[in-house]
């Protein structure tokens, strides 16, 4: 029997501060499907604050609405971003969907993770919401107000806030995501993370999609490129930590799962004899980055392995999700106008470190 989408009426606000107004009714105007309301900042000569916007944001739910969508003033919509939306709400009604996820982020390698391995949709596992565009059922988008009234300290972020409010409550993002960042200058000092752009943004034009949609299971360990140190890492899903992760290197993650460190430069050193450009890499990067970056990628085709199915890079969105990783590692360290090019050169490298990756943990589970 097959079961009818559910009815998905959406009601959207865009939350802004007075000085992005002009941006905000911009994005508004040129999305009128949407019906977009505009919520800003109460207190404007306030300390930065986007917690005191979002709490008006997610109050402002029309009757009658299933979901409420909140999108910033600085998020970059498709054409035919009304009907995404729903459409991809109509798949997770029950779920927190975001609709960005950062390319640095922690939830960025789980939609890499997923594109490897043909899903469709990520789990969230970063220790905030990504909140760009966010939707939530209209009656968790209502309860937000209390719950940050109640909980939230002065100084907490809104992305924060929301995740430890939706404790319980699924939390999803689409592999293709429909949402970029604009990345203007950031208004509550976020501007020396570097730019902000998305893992995965779907294209414009794509096939439709065949079968029902699938998500990736559920993530143990994620590796990340620690963009502050510029360290490849991995958090491990650990219950008696705080946050529920723990943060240890890359090298303890590969070596409980028999995979030397020798093992990753010697693959590393082989890749680099082949790769394009391997002049221009060397000039743009140095060889501790390129190391990290390398380990990082490497670290993820281990893990995706271990999710189940061999990971394809020559997946459409896995070329895509892939071809972010290294601009979103090294984003603080290279000049934003040398990302473009730095990710195209790194982009061989990434997917040949992914495949590597997958048959080192193969081989070691074999061994094991």
């Amino acid at each position: 029997m097959t079961l009818n989408p559910p009815e998905i009426r959406l009601s959207t606000v865009i939350m802004a501060h007075p000085r992005r107004q002009d941006a905000a009714r911009r994005l508004s105007e040129s999305h009128p499907a949407l019906a977009a309301g505009l919520v800003t900042d109460p207190q404007p000569q306030g300390p930065p604050s986007a917690l005191r916007t979002a709490r008006l944001a997610w109050q402002a739910v029309e009757t009658g609405a299933t979901h409420h969508l909140v999108l910033q003033d600085d998020a970059v919509l498709p054409p035919d971003f009304a009907a995404t939306v729903t459409a991809l709400v109509a798949e997770r009604p029950a779920a927190a969907v975001s609709l960005f996820s950062e390319w640095g982020s922690r939830t960025a390698n789980a939609v890499r993770a997923a594109a490897l391995l043909g899903h469709d949709w990520a789990p969230v596992v970063d220790d905030y919401l990504p909140s760009v565009a966010l939707v939530l059922p209209a009656a968790l988008a209502r309860g937000f107000e209390e719950y940050a009234r109640a909980k939230a300290t002065p100084d907490a972020t809104d992305d924060v806030t929301l995740l430890d409010y939706l404790h319980g409550v699924e939390k999803v993002v689409p592999v293709a995501g429909p949402v970029d960042h604009a990345n203007p200058p950031s208004l509550v000092g976020n501007d020396v993370m570097g730019p902000r752009s998305a893992a995965c943004l779907a294209p414009r034009t794509a096939p439709p999609r065949s079968g029902a949609p699938s998500t990736l299971p559920t993530m143990t360990t994620v590796p990340y490129f620690c963009w502050w140190e510029q360290l490849a890492v991995a958090y491990v899903h650990d219950p008696q930590s705080p946050d529920g992760w723990r943060r240890e290197t890359a090298e303890e993650t590969l070596a409980r799962r028999g995979v030397g460190r020798d093992q990753v430069l010697d693959a590393l050193r082989a890749a680099l004899e082949t790769v394009p450009h391997r002049r221009l890499v060397h000039d743009r990067v140095s060889d501790v980055l390129l190391t990290e970056v390398w380990t990082t990628a490497y670290t993820l085709g281990v893990v995706t392995r271990e999710l189940g199915g061999t990971p394809d890079p020559a997946r459409a969105a896995a070329r895509t999700a892939l071809a972010t990783l290294a601009p979103g590692a090294l984003r603080r360290v290279v000049p934003a106008h040398w990302l473009s090019t730095v990710g195209e050169l790194l982009t061989p490298l990434v997917e040949t470190a992914v495949l590597r990756g997958a048959q080192a943990g193969a081989a070691a589970g074999t061994a094991r």
